[in-house]
């Protein structure tokens, strides 16, 4: 009977909620980093160029990622979001399976939007579910650890796969029962299942907090929308600066294990093992670092400290992000790029957790996906795309592409930190008279 009682409360612990609604996280960035790790094998399998590369990695998965964001978000305001959580982590499971099964680009274009479709149920439902039980001073550090996850995901699929990726890649196609023979790449999709099985039944596991009943006109999409327009310019802002910052993470995210390859001469599996141990050991930290520094600013009294925070990160993460692009030493840009994932990072938790402190609990799903549907359109299905197109078409020479990195990492890093100040006196004003 203890024992019982102590996990009962072990699952109303909002840090266990984050630490688990993290490992979701955790599997779906697993899932996208396997297209970064696997990158070279699949563009020579299917014959893709850079262009379609980027275009698999980002735009293929924002297509109705975005588009499914509002619908999810406002099934997260009404249905029981554990298992809104749970069915999608299978769903988008499946999808990566499928992924593993392509044998043309448009095969794993379409697989691709599936993943996003699935993956566009967590953090509507997760940040609902955060902003439910996380005490409001503790806020961006709740919302650090959840999207710790998407670090420990990536740097798990990048060191992972990218040993598999080595020991599986001189071995030539593997025979496996009911599929027959499949090429290693493909073999790293499969695997990502099990896991997603494990966090999918553990979610189930957690406690639905209780909802306050409200009528029907106050919970609707046009209730959700009327608030934003109410405080439109402290939500335009924060979004517009929260679109750079993904950006500069989705895109050195998408191409930094390719770009070790051309850059510096190393093998797929042995760069994307090189770029999973610096962002393992920089990212998270910066992450919660974040977190950390930006709820002590706020209970000192800071206004608007997660747009300060953000601001400074961003804009001191552009001489390392330079140096990792620009130079041909490998042992600088093994120095300089998890200064500049730190950094960047250490931005990340800021605008997740502003956008819980300037929106009411009835509105949480619905604009948390509003918010993630228009920042990972820009973030993740321009940014990698651009990228590509950079060096295909300005450049014409694969190894231009440190040059169209800095371009994209450039343009988001000078105009994010301007619009986060820029946007500090409206959060303020908006934080201290709307009601909460």
């Amino acid at each position: 009977m203890q024992s019982s009682t102590r996990g009962g409360g072990i699952r109303r612990s909002p840090w266990y909620m984050a630490g688990l609604l993290g490992c979701g996280y955790a599997v779906s960035f697993l899932d996208r980093a396997l297209v970064s790790v696997a990158g070279v094998p699949i563009k020579h399998d299917l014959g893709l160029s850079d262009t379609q590369f980027g275009l698999l990695h980002g735009t293929s998965f924002v297509i109705l990622y975005s588009l499914g964001g509002i619908p999810f978000g406002r099934l997260a305001d009404r249905v029981d979001r554990r298992a809104m959580i749970a069915l999608g982590i299978l769903f988008w499971t499946a999808m990566t399976a499928i992924c593993g099964l392509a044998g043309s680009f448009a095969m794993f274009f379409l697989a691709r939007i599936g993943v996003g479709l699935g993956e566009a149920s967590l953090v509507p439902a997760g940040m609902s579910l955060l902003g439910s039980v996380m005490p409001r001073p503790k806020m961006a550090r709740g919302v650090a650890v959840f999207i710790m996850g998407a670090t420990i995901g990536t740097s798990t699929a990048l060191m992972g796969g990218g040993y598999l990726l080595t020991r599986l890649g001189g071995a030539g196609p593997i025979e496996l029962p009911l599929l027959g023979m499949v090429a290693p790449w493909q073999v790293l999709f499969l695997l990502a299942g099990p896991p997603g099985l494990v966090v999918a039944a553990l979610v189930t596991t957690l406690r639905e907090p209780a909802r306050a009943a409200m009528p029907q006109e106050q919970a609707g999409l046009g209730a959700a929308l009327g608030h934003v327009r109410t405080h439109l310019r402290a939500y335009a802002f924060l979004t517009a600066a929260a679109c750079c910052n993904v950006t500069i993470a989705q895109t050195q995210g998408a191409w930094a294990p390719l770009f070790f390859v051309r850059q510096f001469g190393l093998a797929p599996g042995a760069g994307a093992m090189l770029i999973g141990t610096m962002f393992l050991i920089s990212a998270p930290t910066g992450q919660f670092f974040g977190g950390f520094l930006t709820d002590r600013l706020q209970a000192r009294g800071i206004p608007a400290a997660q747009h300060l925070v953000m601001a400074v990160f961003l804009a001191l993460a552009l001489v390392p992000g330079a140096i990792f692009c620009m130079t041909d030493r490998l042992w600088l840009a093994q120095a300089s790029y998890p200064l500049f994932a730190f950094l960047v990072s250490a931005a990340t938790p800021t605008s997740l957790a502003a956008l819980q402190l300037l929106t009411p609990d009835r509105y949480r799903g619905t604009l948390s996906a509003l918010f993630l549907s228009i920042v990972t359109l820009v973030g993740l299905g321009l940014g990698p795309a651009l990228v590509g197109l950079l060096t295909d078409q300005l450049f014409q020479d694969e190894r231009a592409l440190g040059r169209s990195l800095l371009i994209v990492i450039l343009a988001a890093g000078i105009v994010g930190p301007l619009l986060a100040l820029a946007g500090r006196r409206p959060f303020a004003r908006a934080t201290a008279t709307a009601s909460l």
